[in-house]
């Protein structure tokens, strides 16, 4: 750990079950979790003394066209706005059986300082995972091409979350602007599963679950980016 001055950072929670958000809080030392934003909405990082970047560029655009995977498309089931987090939650309209466990959510925090990159970000990602799940496997998966600086994917596999007792699959997408780090993430809400040691993880032999993935890996590879000025990530 860092000894420098502490600079308080307002941290989105990324890892929100499947109907309500949780947020991670510390209250004078001990951390709780909770479906409500905390109270003082910052996450205690040490991260040195770098200066923040200045205000947020107008003409930069995160682009989330409607989701694909979704057949009636799309509908908010939260919106909330704060000083310097932005969260939008979707839902599927009048969604079939198999579209019904599914979520994605979309965040964007403000006022970053410069030293924040998408990889120290998608560390507080995983730290998160973990902790709220019985056993995680989290990595980057394989792209075709070499990926910008400014752009991190990953995935997971829950096989138990404590606070929603299913296991969750997920795909997200993290991307750094100028002032700003946006993500969306895509979720799914599966039956409880084992996560054992070197061996295969089963679930992922099942074929719908497989034809979701590959949607919502060319949707955020394919449809998701943010643009300034003409040029897109």
């Amino acid at each position: 750990m860092l000894h420098n001055p502490l600079i308080f950072v307002f941290l989105f929670i990324f890892t929100a079950p499947l109907y309500a958000e949780v947020y991670k809080c510390d209250d004078e030392g001990a951390v709780r979790y909770s479906t409500t934003p905390c109270n003082k909405q910052v996450l205690d990082l040490e991260l040195g003394e770098d200066d923040f970047e200045p205000e947020y560029n107008q003409e930069e655009q995160f682009i989330t066209p409607v989701y694909p995977g979704w057949k009636n498309g799309w509908k908010k089931s939260k919106d909330l706005k704060l000083e310097r987090f932005f969260e939008v939650v979707y839902e599927p309209v009048r969604p079939t059986i198999s579209e019904k466990s599914t979520r994605i959510n979309h965040q964007k925090l403000t006022n970053l300082p410069q030293s924040m990159s998408v990889e120290r970000f998608a560390i507080s990602v995983e730290d998160i995972i973990e902790s709220i799940c019985a056993s995680a496997i989290i990595y980057q998966p394989k792209t075709a091409k070499k990926l910008s600086d400014k752009v991190f994917y990953g995935q997971y596999a829950c096989s138990f979350r404590r606070d929603t007792k299913q296991g969750e699959l997920g795909y997200y997408k993290i991307i750094r602007g100028e002032n700003s780090i946006y993500m969306l993430a895509i979720k799914w809400g599966v039956e409880p599963f084992t996560i054992e040691v070197d061996k295969p993880l089963m679930i992922f032999d099942n074929h719908p679950l497989k034809k979701k993935i590959s949607t919502a890996q060319k949707y955020l590879h394919n449809k998701v980016k943010l643009c300034t000025a003409g040029t897109c990530l």
